[in-house]
């Protein structure tokens, strides 16, 4: 008996523990937010709803503020989000239409799939408030150039209303236009704005912007970029002579020209403004050598020293701005001129004596003093029966090598007959100076 009243005692305590866990009822959905439709009509009001069940219906109230509803509305439909989604974006179907713009608090139920509603209290706001956009700009010119450095922009505010969406221009309205400095504008009766812009900065867009201001206190702001603004800079030419087109390694050259632009009456000299002159290689890498102003007549000369073979840039800039930045209302123009500078060669040491076959063996070395050294250095072996100048080459050594001490070179050469002998470098036209030993009598 005593077993009996246990079991039923346990019994009875599952019972009492079970049937609280069935009755637990659903969390109901969860309402996010309430707030207008910003991008296009504030009088929709837009409702992020949390829910695992679903929804099934969503009501709202908007309310002045004494808390009076003054528009109620039943009508929602999914704006964002898939019904799987547990999150999602409802709006009403119809917006609301209310008899003066400002933001007003709304109250939101909204109701699952299973029945559970969730009520929030002040959920969010509706800001019944008009968009504004800025529409029909034009920029003219659509380039600037060094006799025209200002643009005119004209554009129209105009307000889309909320609720009847009705478009209409914002008359008196302030209107800001940023290129490199702010500009000032007001809009007309007509909603029409213009104002001219200085462009101090080629291939930039000129930012315009309505803000907030009290004379219209429920519009809100918005913002236009216009294309690009270009400069076409008044064109230049520059010239460049040299005093020599091929000089020795040290020796300086000397170079003169005149720059001249564009006017609006033809080509003439510029009165300002600088000449560079760049030693570049065949990549259009350049390095500064020297620089000079230029003449009133737009002429130029200077003394530069290039360090070796090279093309001899002459480039023209004008002045810079106030700023320290140069001015893009001015072209830069550039002439190239090839030079050779040979860099020195010797033939520091060298032998010539007959052995007992008969042949004459000839021995020494080619010097580069300079930082450069070619990539072949082929040598001569030259003849001579008197030494006086009517030398003939009889033979060579087409590659000398580094020894340590030099480029060495050796050769013989049958020649039975007895003179002179002498060793020669022949250079490079374009790169290396020749040289030649001393001369020896063999016998």
């Amino acid at each position: 008996m005593r077993s009996a009243r246990l079991v039923m005692a346990v019994l009875a305590a599952l019972t009492v523990f079970a049937v609280p866990a069935a009755a637990q009822a659903a969390a109901g959905p969860e309402i996010q937010y309430a707030t207008s439709e910003f991008e296009g009509n504030t009088g929709v009001l837009l409702v992020g709803i949390r829910s695992a069940d679903g929804v099934s219906k969503v009501h709202a109230d908007v309310k002045d503020n004494t808390g009076k509803v003054i528009a109620s509305s039943d009508s929602f439909w999914r704006y964002r989000g898939q019904p799987e989604d547990e999150t999602q974006v409802w709006a009403t179907q119809e917006a609301f239409v209310l008899p003066q713009m400002g933001y007003y608090p709304v109250d939101v139920q909204v109701t699952d799939t299973n029945g559970v509603t969730t009520s929030v209290t002040n959920a969010g706001d509706l800001a019944y408030v008009v968009v504004t956009y800025i529409d029909s700009v034009t920029v003219k010119p659509a380039t600037a150039t060094y006799e025209k450095r200002s643009v005119t922009v004209t554009g129209v505010l105009k307000g889309r209303q909320p609720g009847t969406m009705e478009i209409r221009r914002v008359a008196g309205a302030p209107i800001s236009l940023l290129s490199s400095d702010w500009q000032e504008a007001t809009t007309g009766a007509d909603g029409k704005f213009t104002a001219t812009v200085p462009i101090v900065d080629s291939d930039r867009n000129i930012f315009i912007n309505y803000s907030y201001d009290q004379a219209h206190p429920y519009h809100l702001s918005s913002s236009y970029d216009t294309p690009v603004v270009s400069i076409k800079p008044r064109a230049t030419k520059v010239t460049a002579t040299v005093s020599a087109r091929k000089v020795k390694a040290g020796e300086s050259v000397t170079v003169s020209g005149t720059a001249t632009w564009n006017t609006p009456d033809g080509w003439a000299p510029v009165s300002t403004g600088r000449v560079n002159v760049l030693s570049c290689n065949a990549q259009d890498y350049c390095t500064y050598l020297e620089g000079v102003p230029v003449a009133a007549d737009g002429t130029y000369t200077l003394t530069a020293t290039p360090y070796s073979s090279t093309i001899l840039r002459a480039s023209y800039s004008a002045p810079d701005r106030p700023d320290g930045y140069p001015d893009p209302y001015v072209a830069r123009s550039q002439r190239d001129v090839p030079i050779a500078v040979l860099q020195p060669s010797s033939i520091s040491d060298f032998t010539a004596s007959r052995e007992a076959s008969g042949a004459v063996h000839l021995h020494g070395h080619v010097q580069f003093p300079g930082s450069m050294t070619p990539g072949t250095i082929p040598v001569e072996f030259q003849f001579s029966e008197t030494g006086a100048g009517d030398w003939l080459t009889v033979g060579d050594d087409d590659q000398s090598y580094w020894d340590g001490t030099g480029y060495e070179f050796e050769g013989r050469l049958t020649e039975g007959r007895p003179g002179w002998w002498r060793a020669r470098y022949p250079g490079d036209p374009a790169n290396f100076q020749a040289a030649a030993s001393k001369k020896i009598f063999v016998q």
